[in-house]
């Protein structure tokens, strides 16, 4: 199965939405915990099926410190207006947000699940569009990606790798592969059109 594309794209202004349309990949990710000012859920209508929101928690990653009433709020207007989202596990432990079609993550920086964790976050997050798991390279992490690999609708990645091991990790069946437009988000990503352009080679060659 071919990944599709995710663009990460930090939106530090406004202005940054209009990049969105020079990005030639399956979704772009709008990076809003890296917003300077305040946009509201109803200007990202029109980029409705492009695009996947992000407001990151700084303790899975993000960029500055978002109130968690107003992330609640601003998702929950997301979702009425169909703009995908992505939300962590951690959150909806927490805060009722609706999941169902979005994307449902989870980090580990200094940790890695164990199998009855993977089970049951997988488990939980059936109607999710796709369950994210990323994990950072201790020792195991391999098994630990091998093992997500054989859930379905399952996006998954190690962190802290060379931007080549987190493709070839896709390539063994996961949803989504995550890149960057212009700088990385995430160490690891590739710039999207290399990663583009190798999937393009890989998969027509593979035909």
């Amino acid at each position: 199965m071919r990944p599709l594309i995710v663009a990460s794209l930090p939106i530090l202004r406004r202005e940054d939405l209009k990049k969105v349309q020079d990005v030639d990949a399956d979704f772009v990710e709008l990076r809003l915990d890296y917003l300077r000012e305040r946009v509201e859920p109803t200007e990202l209508a029109y980029l409705k099926g492009k695009v996947i929101v992000t407001l990151r928690d700084r303790n899975e990653g993000g960029v500055g410190n978002i109130d968690h009433d107003e992330k609640e709020a601003f998702l929950k207007k997301l979702f009425d207006l169909g703009v995908m989202y992505d939300v962590e596990e951690s959150f909806l432990r927490k805060r009722k947000v609706p999941y169902e079609g979005q994307v449902v993550s989870a980090h580990y920086f200094s940790r890695l699940p164990d199998k009855e964790e993977v089970d049951q976050i997988f488990s939980r997050f059936k109607q999710a569009y796709t369950v994210k798991v990323a994990v950072s390279n201790l020792p195991g992490y391999r098994e630990t990606l091998a093992y997500i690999s054989e859930k379905p609708n399952a996006t998954f990645m190690p962190m802290n790798v060379k931007p080549m091991e987190r493709l070839a990790f896709a390539l063994l069946g996961s949803k989504l592969l995550y890149t960057y437009v212009e700088a990385p988000t995430a160490q690891g990503q590739m710039n999207y059109k290399e990663a583009k352009r190798l999937l393009d080679f890989l998969f027509e060659n593979g035909k």
